[in-house]
């Protein structure tokens, strides 16, 4: 009898109220609308409070978090990222070269969003210790599966942060990618199994993701041991806000466009959108290598998908790709979701996966 298909989730999970940071998925629920500026704003002053209290609060939100993954029946779970107010800047807060304090307004990801940015104003570099290891040994000690750990790619940094300095796309990749590798190669060491680098904008920027992005992953993931899962997250972009129907999300034709080099680079999996997007599964079939992450409920919507529905799409994939090389998880991060409503809808997941 064949074993249950894997099941994993991509990253972010609705912070329990009293988790010491807001996120912009809490700004977005609130308002109808993300701004990471408020939470950037912000973000020092909400640390501000007792240090120690802090991070009783941090653990007890991530060993909520976990719980609520592994008894909806989740193999490999994250911390939920409890300690991020934004995914991406909070791994930028590590490196020197941004400035947090006077932000920089863009308009981003196609015209879709537009908000204020930390800068980057002088040369980027990591020279302390990697905040990954505390966060994810801290979190593994809660967890009786292995955690899943997140990082932001260099793309998805370039295109969420405003470069006031390098003027040098492909340059400012490579100095990204170097500090993501000094966290991966830590995280490593911890003993971490699965490390994930997120590019939501390889489906925006197909050009630049072709011409120097994949470099970038590969600097990334650079003498990490096949020991260790290396998984990348190319999803087609959040919403606004939950059952925002008129968001301009990336082309999934951009998982097309880019499916040979993905195949070809070298890590192990591809996390891709399906539930949104419904992608014509004969993409499956242009992934020899790679394993598969398929994102099989909706993160963006408050209706949850029937057993039926999700067993049915599961078994039309299987007809384009090797059992083993398919996992399932959500179409990206659960975020923006009530956190009674994420843990109905990875439910019926992990019941789907099973059954098939």
């Amino acid at each position: 009898m064949p074993l249950p298909l894997l099941t994993t989730t991509i990253g972010s999970f609705p912070k329990p109220k009293y988790t010491p940071i807001r996120d912009w998925f809490d700004i977005s629920r609130e308002k109808g609308g993300m701004n990471c500026a408020e939470t950037t704003r912000n973000y020092v002053a909400d640390l501000s409070k007792n240090k120690e209290e802090n991070e009783e609060l941090f653990v007890k939100a991530a060993k909520e978090v976990i719980d609520i993954q592994i008894r909806a029946g989740i193999d490999i779970p994250t911390d939920g990222e409890v300690r991020r107010e934004n995914y991406i800047h909070y791994h930028c807060r590590n490196l020197s070269g941004f400035d947090f304090g006077k932000l920089e307004h863009r308009i981003l990801r196609d015209g879709a969003y537009e908000t204020d940015l930390p800068a980057i104003r002088n040369d980027i570099s990591h020279s302390g210790a990697a905040y990954s290891v505390s966060d994810f040994t801290t979190a593994q000690k809660l967890s009786s599966k292995p955690l899943k750990f997140t990082l932001p790619g260099p793309l998805t940094i370039m295109d969420t942060t405003a470069d006031c300095f390098y003027d040098d796309r492909p340059r400012l990749n490579k100095v990204l990618a170097e500090t993501i590798n000094k966290e991966i190669l830590a995280l490593v060491d911890a003993g971490c199994k699965h490390i994930q680098v997120d590019e939501p904008l390889f489906a925006r920027q197909v050009n630049d993701a072709l011409s120097f992005g994949f470099e970038g992953i590969d600097r990334c993931f650079h003498k990490v041991p096949n020991s260790v899962k290396r998984i990348v997250h190319m999803c087609c972009g959040y919403p606004d806000h939950l059952d925002d129907s008129e968001y301009k999300k990336a082309d999934p034709q951009s998982y097309i466009d880019l499916s040979s080099m993905i195949d070809d680079a070298e890590f192990d999996q591809i996390s891709i959108e399906d539930k949104h997007c419904c992608n014509d599964l004969d993409l499956l079939e242009r992934f020899k290598k790679k394993a598969v992450i398929f994102g099989s409920i909706a993160i963006a919507s408050s209706k949850i998908e029937t057993l039926d529905e999700v067993v049915n799409r599961l078994k039309q994939a299987l007809s384009h790709i090797d059992r083993e090389r398919l996992i399932v998880a959500p179409d990206c991060g659960l975020g923006l979701l009530p956190p009674n409503l994420a843990e109905e809808k990875l439910k019926i997941m992990c019941q789907a996966a099973a059954i098939v």
